[in-house]
């Protein structure tokens, strides 16, 4: 007869799963485990225990995460909120831009309103997709549609919060991964929000008698309100007539007017200053400095080329105000001071310079310069066609 070791000690028996069974005063039966699920901070054992209803539950569980520990994917259980993942994520960002993080809080504010209570680990794709058509069908305080580009921002923002939370091993998953952003038509810059080059001059001519006439013509230049406000004279070199955009001055999502870095990397930019700006902001810089000699040590030392008479650094809807003001006195069609921005781009593309050139000025992507304003030079071309030709297109 071979012996037990010759004959080999058969098939191995499977380890039972160490699931105790606990009876409650009223009868009732819950099936407990405890696990090693990893290392806590301290490097001491992280135990957890783990309770079901049913055996068979207990049984599937106890296999399920065994094996996860055991490959190092398994996510510890947490009572953490979306809610509370959304402003952990808050405190974390690194952004240099105050009004970044003003923007990122105001777009989470639609996650937190419908998502926010619930566990962040029972968040699935489906709740992401249901929330995201109730923004889309009643998004509003008044019940009304939410536009489509806030939802996408309020969507992009949440994404960056699970993607964190899943990076962080709070997720196994992301849940919003998959979801499918709501599509949004691409904005065309018609010939009726801008103005033409002749129209510019009838508005710049108009703004020479404002005491801020040097800002309403960067303006016309194509500077963004934030640069034009934010500028510093430290940031001008009137000798080498240049402008360095170094600074911004934005109001938040909460109100606050602060002062900000460019809006990217491409807005830091330094430009030539044309014959006519130069001599503006002379004439402004001159002005400046007889009304400080005025009050004497009632001026506010702010540095800012946007003050008023007593040195007070003007807030960003000031110059809003005026470009209204005169653009009205000057009888022109109605436009946003947004829209002298893409004035600028519309002219310079008419005269022929360079999309890349064009882009590079503006601060933003030369993809940017050609996809938005196609439609206005599209425009400008059936026009000269039709007078060349003196044909009717």
């Amino acid at each position: 007869m071979l012996s037990r070791d010759e004959a080999g000690a058969g098939p191995k028996r499977r380890r039972s799963e160490p699931i105790d069974t606990r009876t409650a005063k009223n009868g009732t039966k819950t099936y407990t485990f405890q696990l090693d699920t990893g290392t806590k901070p301290d490097g001491s054992r992280n135990r957890e225990r783990f309770t079901y209803s049913t055996k068979t539950e207990a049984r599937k569980e106890f296999r399920r995460i065994s094996s996860e520990v055991e490959a190092g994917t398994y996510v510890g259980r947490t009572n953490i909120t979306v809610e509370q993942a959304c402003e952990n994520w808050l405190k974390s960002r690194r952004s240099p831009r105050r009004n970044t993080v003003s923007q990122d809080r105001a777009a989470l504010k639609y996650v937190t309103k419908h998502l926010g209570g619930m566990k962040l680990q029972a968040l699935r794709q489906e709740h992401i997709d249901d929330w995201v058509t109730l923004l889309l069908e009643s998004g509003k305080a008044n019940g009304g549609p939410l536009a489509v580009s806030t939802v996408k921002r309020s969507l992009g923002t949440l994404k960056q919060v699970t993607e964190d939370a899943t990076r962080r091993g709070l997720l196994p998953r992301d849940p919003a991964a998959y979801v499918e952003a709501p599509r949004q038509q691409d904005r065309k810059i018609t010939a009726d929000d801008v103005w033409t080059r002749e129209q510019v001059g009838v508005f710049s001519a108009k703004a020479k008698t404002q005491r801020l006439y040097a800002p309403l013509l960067l303006s016309c230049y194509g500077l963004r309100r934030e640069e034009v406000c934010g500028l510093r004279w430290c940031d001008i070199d009137l000798t080498a007539a240049t402008v360095s955009i170094a600074e911004t001055m934005v109001r938040t999502c909460d109100g606050e007017i602060v002062i900000d870095g460019p809006k990217t990397e491409r807005s830091g930019r330094t430009l030539p200053l044309p014959a006519d700006v130069v001599s503006a902001l002379r004439e402004l810089k001159t002005r400046q400095m007889r009304e400080r000699l005025a009050l004497g040590v009632s001026w506010v030392e702010a540095s800012h080329v946007c003050s008023d008479e007593s040195g007070e650094s003007l807030r960003p809807e000031a110059h809003t105000d005026l470009f209204q003001i005169v653009r009205k006195a000057a009888g022109l069609p109605y436009i946003t001071l947004r829209n002298l921005r893409h004035t600028s781009v519309s002219v310079m593309l008419h005269a022929g310079v360079p999309p890349t050139t064009v882009a590079a000025w503006h601060g933003h992507d030369v993809r940017m310069t050609t996809n938005v304003y196609n439609r206005v030079y599209d425009e400008g071309l059936t026009t000269a066609a039709a007078v060349m030709f003196g044909n009717a297109v």
